[in-house]
C-alpha cells in the first residue's frame, strides 16, 4: 500500500508507526482530525527521510532535499535500472489494475471490460501454447512469404521484394520496417489527418545508443535477446540463432545512422509534397507510391509528409549494400519481436509481461477501469482549480511590461490568446466509445497469438481509415497513462489518471506549500511547453504556424543559448553533457517552477493568518516558501542503476534529477533570497538564464 510505504521508510516514532501498521487504506480517506494529523506527521516522515539536512542547501540543494533517497530507494538493490517518483506513481496504478484484472466479473464491468480481461488472462495461460508456438509464429511469417534462416540454401532471393514485404505486414498488422507509413492529424491543420513517412521504431531508440562505447553492454543484451527470440520462437539452432543475431543487430546499427537529432523542433518539419513529387525524389531506390498503397490500400492524391532527409539518405545507401537474405530476415524478424513475447518459466515475470502487453493495447480501456473502480472527485477538482491558478498567473505575467520586456506586445498578446485556448484533461476516457472501438473483437482466454492477431489486425485498420476521417484526439501512447504531457497540436495538457492518486506527493490535509511545490509545477511545467522553443511554433488552434515577430524570436533565441551553456556544464557520474542546440525541457522546468511559485505567492498574499497555520508540516523546522522548494526538488529524487547511467543520458531528453533541481533552482533568486543564499554561492551565481 503506498502510504504504507511513506511511512515504513521515515524515521517515525513508534507510536506513528504502529498507528499507521493499524490504518487501513481507507481509514486514510475519513476527514477525522486524527486522520488529517496522522497524514501530515506522515509527510513530515517522508521529508526528513529523504533529506541530508547536513548539507549546505546553498552549495548543493539536490543533496539537501534528496541526500538520502538513494540509500532508502537503492535502484540496484531493488533489482531495477531508477527508482524516482514517477516510478512510484506508476507502481501504485499497477498494483489496481493487476487487482482489477484479476477480479471477477462485476456489475461494473462493461463488455469491453471483459474482452480485456480475457485477453490478460490469456496471456497468463501463454505457456498453454508452448507446444504450438513456434508453429504459430512460423504460421505467422508464413502469411508474407519466406524467411532465409528457416529455408536456409533453399530460399531464393529473386522471389523476395522487401517492399512489398514489409508494406503488406504493416498493412495486415501495423509493423513496419524501415518506413512507417502513418496516418496522423496534420502539424498545418489539426482538423484533419494526414500521411507521414517516418522511420521505423528503434528498440534503442537513437543513433548513440548503436554507436557509443559507452552504451556496448545494451547493444549486447539486444543481441542475445535477438538470438533468444530466434531460439525460443523460431526453434533455430544457437549456433545460427546467434550468427544471426549478430547481423540483425550490425544492420540495425547501420539503419541507425541515419536517425534524425533527439528533439529536432517545430522548425524542421518535414517537406509536404503530392506522391508523384516523391516518387520523382525517392526512385528508383524506392518506389513510395507502391509503398503508400500497399500499406493502406488505396492510391493517394493528396499531399504527404516527407522522409527525414538524412534518414532518407541512410536508408537508401544502406538497402543498396546489404544482402537481401539479412533484409528478409531482419523484416521477419521485426514481425515475430512486435508480436509477442514467448512464455516465460516464472509466473510473478509472465504477470508483468501480461500487464505490459495488455498496457500496450488497451492503456485506455484500463485507464478509465481505474478512474471508474477508484474515482476521486476532490483530486479532480484539485487538479482543475490549480491549473485555473497557474492560467490566470500568466497571463498576468504575459501583460506585465516589465517581466517579459523583450517580448513585442502584438506576440504576447497572441501568446495570451493561445494561452486562454489551451485546454486540460484528465485522461479517464470517461466520453470515449470503447464499444465501437471494440466493434468485432472476441478474445478467448487460451489463445494469445490469435488474441494479438485480432487487436493488431482491427488497430491498423482503425489507423488506415482515418485518412478519410476528421482529425482525432493525438495518441501518446501509454506514456499518458503516467506522465503529464503537452500536446502541441492540440494546445492541450493531459493529466494521467496516476496522478489522481492521493497522499504519494499531494493532498489537501497538506500543506499548500506542497501542492503547489509539486502539482502545479508538474502542470506549469508543461503549461511553459506550450511556449518553449517547439511550442512557439504551433498557434492557439494547436497548427503550425510562425506566430512570433523576428525582433522577439531572435531574443528568445539569445536567452535559449544561455541554457544550452549552463546545462552543457554539467557532469553526470563522470559524463559530460552535451551542449544541445533546443532546450525545451529546461525551459519548461524553469518557467514551470517560477510560475507555480509566483501562483503560491498570490495564493499566499490573499490569506489572513489563521488560514496559513497549516502551511507547515508538525516538528518540520522549515517556512512554508522554503517547504515549497523542498517540495518541489523531491519531485526529481532518483536513483539510477550505476549500469544504466550512461542509457539515461544517452536517450532521455530530460536532465538527471539532479541538474533538473540545481539547474532551474539556481536560476531562481526567490530560492536563494529563501534559503539566504549568498551571492555566487553554487545555487546563485551571478549570472542567471531566465526566459519566463
Amino acid at each position: 500500500m503506498g502510504l504504507l510505504y511513506i511511512f515504513l521508510i521515515g524515521h517515525v516514532f513508534c507510536a506513528l508507526f504502529m498507528a499507521v501498521a493499524s490504518t487501513t487504506e481507507d481509514d486514510l480517506y475519513q476527514n477525522t482530525p486524527y486522520i488529517r494529523e496522522l497524514l501530515r506527521q506522515a509527510k513530515t516522515a517522508e521529508i526528513e527521510s529523504f533529506m541530508d539536512q547536513e548539507a549546505d542547501p546553498c552549495t548543493d540543494f539536490y543533496t539537501f532535499s534528496c541526500g538520502n533517497y538513494a540509500r532508502i530507494n537503492p535502484a540496484s538493490v531493488l533489482g531495477v535500472p531508477s527508482t524516482e517518483l514517477f516510478k512510484t506513481l506508476q507502481k501504485g496504478l499497477e498494483r489496481k489494475i493487476l487487482k482489477t484484472l484479476h477480479m471477477a466479473h462485476d456489475t461494473q464491468d462493461t463488455p469491453e471490460d471483459r474482452q480485456v480481461k480475457h485477453f490478460f488472462e490469456s496471456c497468463l495461460r501463454f505457456k498453454e501454447l508452448s507446444s504450438t508456438y513456434t508453429t504459430k509464429m512460423k504460421e505467422l511469417i508464413a502469411e508474407f512469404g519466406t524467411m532465409p534462416i528457416l529455408e536456409g540454401s533453399s530460399w531464393n532471393e529473386e522471389d523476395f521484394d522487401w517492399l512489398e514485404t514489409s508494406a503488406n505486414i504493416a498493412h495486415k498488422y501495423g509493423i513496419s520496417s524501415f518506413i512507417n507509413v502513418k496516418v496522423n492529424k496534420d502539424f498545418g491543420n489539426n482538423q484533419r489527418n494526414r500521411i507521414y513517412l517516418e522511420t521505423q521504431r528503434f528498440p534503442l531508440n537513437t543513433c548513440s545508443m548503436y554507436v557509443d562505447n559507452a552504451t556496448a553492454i545494451y547493444r549486447q543484451n539486444y543481441r542475445i535477446n535477438i538470438q533468444h527470440n530466434l531460439q525460443r520462437s523460431l526453434g533455430v539452432e544457437m549456433k545460427l540463432a546467434k550468427q544471426t543475431a549478430r547481423e540483425l543487430l550490425d544492420f540495425e546499427a547501420d539503419l541507425a545512422q541515419g536517425l534524425p537529432t533527439p528533439g529536432q523542433g517545430h522548425n524542421d518539419l518535414p517537406e509536404l509534397l503530392t506522391v508523384a513529387e516523391m516518387q520523382k525524389k525517392y526512385s528508383p531506390t524506392l518506389d513510395i507510391d507502391q509503398l503508400i498503397f500497399i500499406s493502406l490500400g488505396e492510391r493517394v492524391s493528396d499531399r504527404i509528409y516527407g522522409l527525414d532527409k538524412r534518414y532518407q539518405e541512410n536508408l537508401f545507401k544502406v538497402l543498396k549494400r546489404t544482402p537481401k537474405r539479412t533484409i528478409a530476415n531482419y523484416i521477419f524478424f521485426r514481425l515475430i519481436w512486435e508480436f509477442v513475447e514467448a512464455p516465460t518459466e516464472k509466473p510473478e515475470k509472465q504477470e508483468k509481461v501480461c500487464l505490459n502487453l495488455t498496457k500496450k493495447f488497451f492503456f485506455k480501456n484500463l485507464d478509465n477501469m481505474i478512474y471508474r473502480r477508484y474515482k476521486n472527485h476532490k483530486s479532480s477538482k484539485e487538479i482543475e482549480n490549480t491549473w485555473r491558478q497557474l492560467k490566470s498567473t500568466f497571463i498576468e505575467v504575459l501583460r506585465s511590461s516589465s517581466s517579459l520586456d523583450w517580448v513585442e506586445r502584438t506576440t504576447r498578446n497572441l501568446a495570451i490568446a493561445k494561452l486562454e485556448a489551451m485546454t486540460l484533461e484528465i485522461n479517464h476516457y470517461a466520453d470515449y466509445n470503447f464499444t465501437e472501438e471494440f466493434a468485432n473483437l472476441n478474445f478467448q482466454k487460451r489463445d494469445l497469438v490469435e488474441n494479438v492477431r485480432q487487436i493488431r489486425s482491427l488497430v491498423a485498420k482503425q489507423k488506415r481509415e482515418m485518412l478519410h476521417k476528421p482529425g482525432k484526439p493525438f495518441d501518446a501512447g501509454s506514456q499518458l497513462s503516467y506522465s503529464p504531457t503537452a500536446i502541441l497540436i492540440e494546445n492541450s495538457i493531459k493529466i494521467p489518471v496516476a496522478l489522481l492518486q492521493p497522499f504519494y506527493i499531494w493532498s489537501d490535509v497538506y500543506p499548500n506549500a506542497v501542492m503547489f511545490g509539486t502539482l502545479a509545477s508538474l502542470i506549469g511545467h508543461e503549461l511553459i511547453h506550450g511556449f518553449d522553443d517547439s511550442g512557439i511554433g504551433f498557434d492557439a488552434k494547436g497548427n503550425s504556424n510562425d506566430w512570433w515577430d523576428e525582433r522577439s524570436s531572435n531574443n528568445f533565441f539569445k536567452r535559449r543559448e544561455c541554457f544550452t551553456k549552463q546545462y552543457g556544464r554539467y557532469v553526470y557520474d563522470g559524463i559530460q553533457l552535451k551542449e544541445s542546440p533546443l532546450q525545451s525541457e529546461n525551459i519548461a522546468d524553469n518557467g514551470g517552477i517560477r510560475l507555480a511559485y509566483t501562483a503560491y505567492q498570490k495564493w499566499y498574499k490573499s490569506k489572513v493568518e489563521k488560514d496559513l497555520a497549516k502551511e507547515t508540516l508538525p516538528n518540520l523546522k522549515y517556512s512554508a516558501k522554503q517547504l515549497f522548494f523542498i517540495s518541489f526538488a523531491q519531485i526529481w529524487c532518483n536513483d539510477v542503476d550505476p549500469k544504466m547511467k550512461a542509457l539515461q543520458v544517452s536517450v532521455n531528453q530530460h536532465m538527471p534529477g539532479k541538474f533538473r533541481i540545481i539547474g532551474s533552482l539556481s536560476n531562481f533568486d526567490e530560492f536563494s533570497k529563501e534559503f539566504n543564499c549568498p551571492a555566487g554561492s553554487a545555487m546563485n551565481p551571478s549570472k542567471k538564464c531566465i526566459i519566463y
